[in-house]
């Protein structure tokens, strides 16, 4: 009967990890497509916040006390 090798779990798990190592790289166009989607996800936040501080801002506007007509 053959004995088996010590290196050949260790051979394996090398390989195996070569090859998961080797991921394809993301075409320009991907790139551009992630960057642009989440330059929109924070542009729609910051407008989101500002439409919200505009409103807050009229608000305590109308409720200020008006100062009396000189």
């Amino acid at each position: 009967m053959p004995r088996r090798s010590r290196r050949t779990p260790l051979v394996s798990m090398m390989l195996l990890a070569a090859l998961s190592a080797c991921k394809r790289e993301p075409t320009f166009d991907e790139r551009y497509a992630g960057a642009q989607k989440a330059i929109r996800e924070k542009a729609g936040e910051l407008d989101k916040d500002i439409g919200q501080r505009e409103r807050e801002s009229r608000e305590l506007e109308r409720a200020a006390p008006q100062p009396p007509p000189s």
